[in-house]
């Protein structure tokens, strides 16, 4: 469904798909009562939003247009175009779930402070406000714990994959990433069984199916990888890697070149989907619009290319 259109705030525009309120619905069923069950609704709005707001705020620190969408499995920041550095790019992925833990760990502070100083019948007098705060305390914990795990599509997924880069190579950095990322969706849907809740039955069985993908996509490319007589894969790896030393630099054109040099070595569909990647990205940056538009569809669909995508359709 196209999302709606909610309100903007700080030229950051904020719009919502339906089945959003589907997904506020279904968390708040069996809360207790009518009004528990709206306040803890409003927590969910207030902290997916704060949370999404980390994200965007601090992409406009760095001079992006971001746009916030409400939608059935919670909410996605936007921009115009890529982060300029790795390092910006981390900052920008960390800081929604740092939005949610700060909220909650102050929350939780004051409960704690004024419980220690005797000061708790205070809540008593502003009992509506606090249910709902102490709802917007819970959620914002779990949410920004939840979302820092390194699990993808979370937020922990990518700064898991930052700070393997400094100390490893792409590849390996990206291997272990998935490795790790297929054991705790696996953990996550085995905890929700035990648990029988429904829902993160659910959550957890799409990210299992998610990462579970990555991880046989692995798989078959380690095995591609393992066969020493096929110098023609290994000659494409080199290319990948010096295209992602050209991305790093921003250096499009040699960008570009190593694109159609990766795309006429490709061993693997996985090799294949890379050069488009590289392709769609280049052309993108060189304002090459349609060309870009026309690689995209064949290109590994990383956040990178979505983004290069929405800003060729805006601006082509």
């Amino acid at each position: 469904m196209t999302p709606i259109h909610l309100f903007t705030f700080r030229n950051i525009p904020v719009s919502f798909s339906p089945f959003f309120l589907i997904l506020v619905v279904v968390l708040c069923i069996n809360v207790g009562g009518l009004l528990q069950s709206i306040l803890f609704g409003l927590a969910i709005i207030f902290t997916i939003l704060s949370h999404e707001f980390g994200h965007a705020l601090t992409a406009q620190k760095y001079g992006l247009a971001p746009a916030i969408t409400l939608h059935g499995m919670g909410g996605v920041t936007t921009m115009d175009r890529s982060a300029t550095t790795a390092k910006q790019d981390f900052l920008i992925t960390l800081a929604g779930p740092l939005t949610n833990l700060i909220t909650g760990g102050v929350l939780l502070g004051i409960y704690v402070l004024m419980t220690l100083v005797g000061l708790s019948s205070v809540f008593a007098h502003i009992s509506l406000l606090w249910a709902f705060l102490e709802k917007v305390m819970m959620v914002s914990l779990v949410w920004g714990i939840f979302n820092i795990l390194p699990i993808k599509p979370m937020d922990g997924s990518k700064v898991l994959d930052y700070l393997l880069r400094k100390v490893m190579s792409p590849n390996k950095s990206e291997a272990v990433a998935i490795v790790i990322g297929a054991l705790l969706s696996a953990g996550v849907l085995v905890w929700a069984i035990m648990g029988k809740n429904t829902f993160m039955i659910f959550i957890g069985g799409y990210l299992l199916l998610i990462n579970g993908g990555f991880f046989v996509s692995l798989f078959k490319k380690n095995k591609l990888g393992s066969a020493a007589s096929n110098p023609q894969l290994v000659q494409a790896e080199g290319v990948y890697e010096r295209g992602l030393v050209a991305a790093r630099n921003h250096d499009w054109k040699s960008l570009e070149r190593y694109g159609h040099q990766m795309k006429k070595l490709a061993a693997s569909e996985d090799q294949i989907k890379r050069a488009y990647e590289f392709l769609t990205i280049a052309n993108t940056n060189l304002g090459n619009y349609q060309d870009a538009l026309s690689y995209a569809p064949h290109a590994k669909q990383s956040d990178a290319v979505k983004q290069a995508v929405a800003r060729c359709k805006q601006l082509s």
